[in-house]
């Protein structure tokens, strides 16, 4: 069963691997990404992260999706890891039984200061261009709660009241 659904664009750090696999007593960490599946440090990086009572599973989003599709998923605690609002909302569009999406941090990793300069900051973590925006509407449309909070003792925002 997933427990939730987590847009950072760090994937796997202090906050997810010990703070909300804790927080949501989840046994396993997917990490739905394009991009890293292709890169063996990063990898090999990201499972480092992962607490030792946890198993880190790292897909393409298709192959992520379905695997969160099969039913032998439903035994099991899983928190999803994607990188941007994009992928977030491909997963929520194919996968049932999502009960929340969790923004984090989004639009720093990987841009330059001068891309940064051009992204609209939304929230203390959350930079957005065109298509992110884009996604993180089309993300409020959905069935699924979205929120922004960074752990989960910080207090819970929705995102459609960020995103005006």
């Amino acid at each position: 069963m997933i427990k939730m659904m987590r847009i950072d664009d760090r994937l796997i750090h202090g906050q997810v691997a010990v703070v909300w696999s804790k927080h949501l007593g989840v046994n396993r960490i997917v990490v739905a990404n394009d991009e890293i599946v292709n890169n063996e440090m990063q990898m090999m990086t990201v499972k480092m992260a992962v607490p030792q009572n946890i198993k880190a599973i790292i897909k393409n989003v298709d192959d992520s999706i379905k695997l969160l599709n099969d039913p032998r998923a439903e035994s099991l605690n899983i928190l999803v890891v994607v990188s941007n609002p994009k992928d977030a909302y491909r997963i929520d569009e194919a996968v049932s039984d999502i009960p929340l999406i969790n923004v984090g941090n989004s639009g720093r990793m990987g841009t330059t200061a001068e891309e940064i300069k051009r992204k609209e900051q939304i929230d203390k973590n959350i930079y957005v261009d065109e298509e992110d925006k884009k996604y993180f509407k089309l993300l409020n449309k959905s069935k699924t709660k979205v929120n922004i909070q960074s752990v989960p003792t910080e207090m819970e925002r929705l995102l459609s009241d960020v995103l005006k």
